[in-house]
């Protein structure tokens, strides 16, 4: 009986540290990749939750028609269907709105790279009265009428409801915003959470070099970047928009004219249109003519295919309790 015993653990003890080499060879095989995890929160807190009361609260514009979730729908990937979002005063803005979702205060924000956090973003918007029509002072005044929002607003913060605090609280909703996907449960080791397509369409994003621009957490969104790097982007000069220009805008640079934030990619294949000026309808296109001109490549339609497989395993949602 002894010797038996004595047999299966000579045995086992092998099996196990293989085991054990195994899994530290597919974690040190992801920990190399481009592209790293997102998760949710690790705990969702009050104040969270009361920036995604302001979120979605119509209070926040002047003929109380529209909230910050009119640019950001939780059912296109956290942006619109459309190029251009309509605002208060009926004009249409510049860009075409980025995605709510996956966003970070590490790197630069607005597609000219020109906010730093995400609290001056908001506080831009609310100071451009043509966006949502009301001022800071006048919307302090607005909410410190409702009861549950002086209620709320004083048990998180000492002074209570300012443009600081309002502007802290959705803050901390939007970077609680993340939406991991199946793309990441295979990442960490999940080979069956994205199909063989997108595995292929992944070797490609990386073998093509999309990763130079798109990678990190959020596939994207750290770098500022010329449209046309290899081949011209041209834009129409008889018009001359400004969303044309890019980065130019804000410093009035040479150099920067046509730079822009490199989008992220997670949940793209949920929200076209495409591009800065959102002129590109489907991903077919945005993958074919990235190709061209970032890369100076003709990628085939069955690679563009496999590619878009991959972009699509990109799209997960927030967690449940920050969901409208």
């Amino acid at each position: 009986m002894k010797r038996n015993l004595l047999s299966h653990r000579v045995i086992w003890i092998p099996l196990i540290w293989i085991l054990i080499l195994q899994l530290s060879l597919v974690a040190k095989l992801y920990a190399q990749e481009p592209i790293t995890v997102v998760k949710w929160p690790a705990e969702i807190n009050a104040e969270m939750l009361l920036g995604k009361q302001l979120f979605f609260d119509k209070m926040l514009s002047a003929k109380q028609s529209m909230s910050c979730a009119s640019c950001h729908r939780f059912d296109h990937g956290g942006s619109i269907p459309q190029a251009k979002a309509q605002q208060n005063d009926g004009s249409f803005s510049r860009y075409n709105p980025s995605s709510i979702f996956n966003l970070s205060n590490n790197y630069p924000l607005g597609w000219e790279g020109q906010i730093s956090s995400v609290e001056k973003q908001i506080s831009n918007l609310m100071f451009k009265e043509n966006i949502m029509g009301l001022s800071w002072p006048k919307l302090v005044k607005r909410l410190k009428n409702q009861p549950h929002y002086v209620r709320q607003f004083t048990q998180l913060y000492p002074d209570g409801i300012t443009q600081t605090n309002i502007a802290v609280a959705i803050a901390q909703y939007e970077l609680a915003l993340t939406t991991p996907s199946p793309f990441d449960a295979y990442l960490q080791g999940n080979q069956q959470a994205i199909s063989k397509d997108a595995v292929l369409g992944y070797e490609l994003f990386k073998r093509y070099g999309c990763v130079s621009c798109h990678q990190g957490k959020k596939v994207g969104g750290n770098l500022l970047q010329k449209i046309g790097v290899i081949n011209p982007y041209n834009y129409n000069n008889a018009k001359n928009t400004l969303s044309d220009l890019g980065r130019y805008n804000s410093t009035g640079e040479e150099h920067d004219r046509q730079v822009f934030r490199v989008p992220s990619l997670r949940n793209v294949a949920d929200s076209p249109p495409y591009f800065h000026d959102g002129s590109i309808e489907t991903l077919e296109q945005a993958v074919t003519l990235m190709g061209r001109h970032q890369l100076g490549l003709e990628i085939s339609t069955k690679n563009v295919r496999l590619i878009i497989a991959f972009l699509s395993s990109l799209s997960g949602t927030p967690h449940p309790e920050l969901l409208p």
